[in-house]
């Protein structure tokens, strides 16, 4: 059940999953990109290409993918890279395939990969590095932002004290609880 561990987690084998799109006369044939979409932008492609528009008031995760989709860009979701750039402020935390948890570690310093180069994410940057220098203040400034992001979202309407299926659990039977266990 639930395949393999790392696809809950934000490194590169977590999330690089094909997906195909075939929309004759629309999506363009034999063309690949590497975009970084989600499942959660299917709701605000769906909703553009329908000619609708989405409520005004809230703020959605997803993103209209459309322009990927037809070929006429290479723009996908921007929080966790910079370019050919990614950097991790946590790591670890994670559950093996054992059902264990390693331990989570905070980064003042991300770790920073440069996924051109390194795309199995095996060697950060040198800290003192010039590339490492000049990306830091960027990728600062980019998770301010998402960070900033979220904490001005008050749209939301969900009361989940009134519905047990989304309260917070610590059960390591259940796949969806997150939990340390001694």
């Amino acid at each position: 059940t639930g395949g393999s561990s790392a696809k809950q987690t934000t490194w590169e084998g977590g999330h690089r999953v094909p997906a195909l799109a075939y929309w004759p006369g629309r999506v363009p044939a034999n063309v690949t990109s590497t975009a970084l979409l989600s499942v959660l932008d299917i709701f605000p492609t769906v909703i553009a290409l329908a000619g609708a528009s989405l409520p005004p008031n809230r703020n959605f995760d997803g993103l209209d993918a459309s322009e990927v989709l037809f070929g006429r860009s290479q723009a996908g979701h921007r929080t966790v890279r910079l370019d050919h750039h990614k950097a991790f402020y946590i790591t670890g935390g994670a559950k093996a395939c054992d059902g264990s948890m390693g331990p989570e570690q905070h980064h003042t310093f991300p770790l920073i990969f440069n996924l051109e180069d390194d795309a199995a994410e095996a060697v950060p940057l040198q800290r003192g590095s010039p590339e490492y220098q000049a990306v830091l203040p960027k990728v600062t400034r980019i998770l301010a932002d998402v960070l900033r992001d979220i904490a001005d979202d008050n749209s939301s309407q969900a009361d989940y004290t009134q519905d047990p299926s989304v309260t917070p659990c610590c059960n390591p039977y259940q796949i969806a609880c997150r939990c340390q266990t001694v």
